[in-house]
């Protein structure tokens, strides 16, 4: 189970740092659009194009977010709540995390596929592919899934440590 678990965390870095490649990727993008628009080109991808790949970083980085504790707490019930209250809430707080982001993994999944099998093209004038822009919510979900799997066991002393919501 620690090997699994190890795996899930590192895929957590990986995509992170393909997240990071992303929003770095998007403001080249959008510093080149600024500069050939200042030359008076226009231009039909570069804003599409960069909104796509901050929309698939937002995704991408959730495992790693929830991963370093980054997502929303509630440290005000943390700092009153007695070491069994905090490790119930703790359990309650990230089953619901994991419900919702499987649920969103499966309804991605159902959009992409069907704008896969259609060949569904966006409306701006470059008209790329819509496929690729809605793959990157269930990626993103199910890999953050996976990460709450990864929690929970830590909640309940199955990981490799114990998590801060579990002390």
């Amino acid at each position: 189970m620690r090997l699994l678990n190890t795996w899930i965390e590192r895929l957590s870095l990986a995509c992170a740092a393909v997240a990071g490649a992303l929003l770095a990727a998007s403001i080249l993008v959008i510093v080149w659009m600024v500069a050939y628009r200042t030359a008076g080109y226009q231009n039909s991808w570069e804003l599409e194009t960069s909104i796509d790949m901050m929309v698939a970083a937002v995704f991408l980085g959730s495992p790693y977010t929830l991963r370093t504790q980054g997502h929303v707490g509630m440290e005000l019930l943390d700092t009153v709540l007695t070491d069994r209250g905090r490790r119930k809430l703790a359990v309650f707080g990230q089953s619901i995390g994991l419900l919702v982001c499987l649920y969103l993994a499966w309804a991605g999944l159902g959009m992409t596929l069907e704008v896969y099998h259609s060949g569904e093209r966006s409306l701006g004038v470059w008209q790329a592919l819509l496929w690729p822009r809605y793959a990157a919510m269930p990626v993103g979900m199910f890999l953050t899934a996976l990460q709450y799997l990864v929690e929970l066991q830590k909640v309940f002393g199955f990981g490799s440590a114990p998590s801060k919501s579990a002390r």
